[in-house]
């Protein structure tokens, strides 16, 4: 292809890259991006930057520096700026080889704030897509996504779940789409689902709300309001997505659902990611608190494919709408949970794989700051900063954050701003 005409294009998840080509009419294009992934997108998901190829550094690199100033490293450049971390990654992947192989898992990863578990997460899932595997991550928030409430959690983790097959990024439609055709004739929620999606014309009005409905965005009254014009159609003889806090066991069975479908559809199973695991412990209404846990609880043994969970036990949280295993039939999830320490201790006595961040050393740090500026340089050509004064700074950042990869990045990036514009720095 001509580099002169070649249009650059942004992903949210993959960042920049050049459109090789184009097919159906320009429906879908051929994105290689910057990390090497060459892949077929549907175009209205790329956004058109107007630059030529030589500025794609410049630019690539800006956006980066924007992330740095809050702390945080993009997902899309998650792979190029992760040090320090072989040990952690190596666990991982042995964990996504044992998936591969039928055997899924738990992970927990503990970690101080700003000591940079938040972008191993992210660094895994990252690992997790490229290779494959449905993958789908939640950070539990107390108020958008709190433990007991078990819908929210679900909605995030399919909204967000993606995989990569054949060339093409696809989400959760998509494997809803192919798992219509797999047999799958004995779960109650997702076995009538999947047969109303197979009769189902796509781009029909009521099709899409019947997509939302079943992602867990649309409200009750989708389902219950006849004289609504967008009431569901079809859903008449699926049981609801429930609301309520007690539905730990549904959400956990359709999950587990998910992951025997991606197992079926040659996908190596279901990996889900959940940040901030510690929020069950600032939950302070003790019913809510011991709800939330129940879920998570459920999960956790769900994804240990633990046969109690496999059958509905009166000593378990069940909803009284309609009672489900957690579990449905052998499951292949491999759950990875991010906390800070000393507030997980209900749920360590089912993990096994606990892994605590480390301390990063002084030479990794000096590695990092490098590459930080470094990638300032490219930012900005023009940016000019002695030997003397970067000595300084990263004394100055090592003293104060060693402890805190965030602040450490934070820190020196903000130096790097005041040099620029002041061309001087006072501490």
């Amino acid at each position: 292809m001509n580099e002169k005409n070649s249009k650059i294009v942004f992903h949210n998840i993959f960042g920049e890259g050049v459109v090789l080509e184009t097919r159906w009419d320009g429906i879908e294009s051929r994105v290689k991006f910057r990390s090497g992934l060459c892949l077929w997108l549907p175009t209205k998901w790329l956004k058109t930057l107007q630059i030529e190829e030589k500025e794609l550094d410049i630019i690539s690199s800006r956006r980066l520096v924007e992330a740095f100033r809050l702390g945080v490293v993009p997902h899309q450049d998650i792979e190029s700026f992760t040090f320090g971390r072989a040990y952690e990654i190596d666990l991982f992947q042995k964990a996504l080889d044992s998936l591969k192989n039928g055997n899924g898992g738990v992970f927990l990863v503990e970690g101080e704030y700003g000591s940079g578990k938040t972008h191993l997460a992210e660094y895994l899932r990252h690992l997790s897509l490229k290779q494959g595997f449905a993958t789908g991550y939640c950070e539990l928030h107390i108020l958008e996504t709190p433990p007991y409430r078990p819908k929210k959690i679900y909605h995030e983790l399919v909204y967000s779940l993606r995989y990569i097959k054949d060339g093409c990024e696809r989400g959760y439609r998509d494997l809803l789409r192919e798992g219509s055709g797999i047999g799958m004739s004995d779960h109650c929620f997702l076995t009538p689902v999947l047969k109303r999606i197979k009769d189902m014309e796509e781009g029909d009005l009521h099709s899409e709300v019947f997509w939302q409905w079943i992602e867990g965005e649309s409200t009750k009254e989708y389902a219950t309001d006849r004289e609504s014009p967008f009431r569901v159609r079809g859903g008449q003889h699926i049981p609801a997505l429930y609301d309520f806090s007690t539905a730990a066991d549904f959400y956990n069975y359709i999950l587990s659902g998910l992951s025997y479908i991606a197992r079926n559809l040659g996908l190596g199973g279901l990996v889900l990611i959940i940040d901030e695991f510690e929020v069950i412990n600032h939950i302070w209404e003790y019913h809510l608190q011991e709800r939330g846990r129940a879920f998570l609880e459920g999960l956790i043994r769900v994804a240990l494919n633990d046969e109690e969970m496999k059958k509905i036990d009166k000593y378990l949280l069940h909803n009284q709408v309609r009672p489900t295993p957690y579990a449905y039939k052998e499951t292949h999830i491999l759950l990875m949970l991010a906390t800070t320490p000393g507030e997980d201790d209900w749920a360590t006595r089912f993990i096994k794989n606990k892994i605590t961040l480390r301390k990063f050393s002084r030479p990794e740090l000096e590695l990092l700051f490098n590459n930080l500026l470094k990638i300032y340089r490219t930012a900005y050509p023009d940016f000019m900063i002695d030997q003397k004064l970067q000595n300084e700074i990263v004394n100055k950042a090592f003293k104060r954050f060693s402890n805190e990869l965030r602040m450490f990045i934070k820190y020196s990036i903000e130096a790097f701003d005041q040099i620029r514009f002041s061309k001087k720095i006072s501490y």
